[in-house]
């Protein structure tokens, strides 16, 4: 194999999806677009698997909880308190940090109708945010961004640093950057190669390639020459896949890249078996990462412009399952986090007692949380498709 399709191997693996839906970057032209408003930057955090919800916000105060889950059900002296009828899972103390500030909003029973149990099309689903009968492989983010209008004047519209493009999937200046050294080594070794020569016309897939592979070039140069001039601070960040991501996240946001929405993931919530030990884990490092990462926005000057959002491709059963475990359920609460974040509940908890096929009916549609944050964040008018059933939703105090 010549050196020079290794690199482009490399280039692929390390800033995108693959060379057909490696997004255009464009970079000639660009400084006349719009910069984010205000500078608000989102985090989405995909807690892959399917996160039980029942047992990460729980209504201690409610019998039928633990009639549900007479072996895996928390008592209520064990949770962090939320408000007099609710609960925060015991692992999650750091994040109830954040709630003690009034720097975190949870909101309860998230779903949509119509929902669908298999972890491929749900979350194909919440990354579209067009409800269940969709068929568009585009992402939300990359769905809103994608008007003249919207664009911010920035290094990239979103860089994912764990999992599938997802939100952000779809033509746009949208990239995945999973380690950085290997980003910053396959750039060195892009920056020594030769251009091939552009076809005549700009009509022709390989056009199309080539004009993509420059430009996404031209910004990841972009990204590495700020990377490269800053130094990189001694935070202390959980050793897990998740606390590398978010210190990845934190360590572009402090070299002064600048990127409206960032992109990680989480995985291991699948928990059809043995569920406590391992759902205890799992949020005690969703919550000691997102608290180092908000300590390190807080140190740069930036927790007032950030937003983290947590989502799932859905919750689990309301009824605990022969293995000490739960199965693949509906609704879930989603988590919003930030310095200007409204704290608080919203939205309304499902209730025990009305299950629809033995899973919680969902009580706000997932389509009114990413309308607030489109609105909040960026003033951006969600098109008709994104709608839900009209919550009322306020994320930014």
């Amino acid at each position: 194999m010549r050196n020079s399709d290794l690199s482009r191997r490399r280039f692929m693996a390390a800033v995108g999806s693959g060379l057909a839906s490696l997004p255009l970057l464009p970079a000639v032209g660009f400084a006349q677009n719009l910069a984010t408003a205000d500078g608000n930057i989102l985090i989405l955090v995909e807690l892959a698997g399917g996160n039980d919800g029942l047992n990460t916000v729980i209504p201690i105060k409610n019998p039928t909880y633990r009639l549900l889950r007479p072996e895996i059900g928390l008592h209520s002296s064990d949770t962090l308190t939320l408000d007099a009828d609710t609960g925060l899972h015991p692992s999650m103390r750091a994040a109830a940090d954040l709630w003690e500030r009034g720097e975190m909003q949870i909101i309860e029973g998230v779903g949509y109708p119509d929902p669908n149990r298999s972890h491929f099309r749900s979350i194909e689903i919440w990354n579209a945010g067009l409800g269940a009968q969709t068929k568009t492989t585009q992402g939300w983010i990359s769905h809103a961004f994608d008007n003249e209008d919207h664009r911010f004047d920035t290094d990239a519209d979103g860089l994912v640093l764990g999992g599938e493009m997802g939100p952000l999937a779809g033509q746009g200046r949208f990239s995945a950057m999973r380690d950085e050294e290997q980003f910053l080594d396959t750039l060195q070794d892009l920056s020594g190669m030769q251009h091939p020569v552009r076809p005549a016309t700009h009509r022709t897939p390989l056009a199309h390639v080539l004009a993509t592979y420059e430009n996404a070039q031209i910004t990841g140069d972009a990204i590495r020459r700020k990377l490269e001039a800053s130094r990189e601070r001694q935070w202390h960040f959980p050793q897990t896949d998740l606390g590398q991501q978010l210190r990845t996240a934190a360590r572009l946001l402090d070299a002064g890249v600048t990127v409206p929405v960032l992109k990680v993931v989480q995985d291991g919530y699948d928990t059809h078996d043995a569920q406590p030990d391992q759902h205890a884990a799992l949020l005690q490092d969703l919550s000691d990462a997102i608290d180092s990462f908000a300590a390190a926005m807080r140190d740069i000057g930036l927790w007032e412009n950030v937003t983290i959002l947590t989502y799932s491709e859905f919750g689990r059963t309301a009824r605990e399952n022969a293995s000490a475990g739960t199965d693949h359920g509906t609704a879930a609460p989603v988590f919003a986090m930030g310095g200007r974040v409204r704290g608080g509940l919203s939205g309304k908890q499902p209730s025990l007692d009305a299950l629809v096929d033995g899973d919680l009916a969902h009580t706000t549609d997932y389509r009114d949380v990413y309308r607030a944050v489109l609105t909040d964040l960026w003033g951006i008018r969600p098109t008709a498709g994104l709608a839900g059933d009209g919550s009322d939703i306020q994320l930014l105090g």
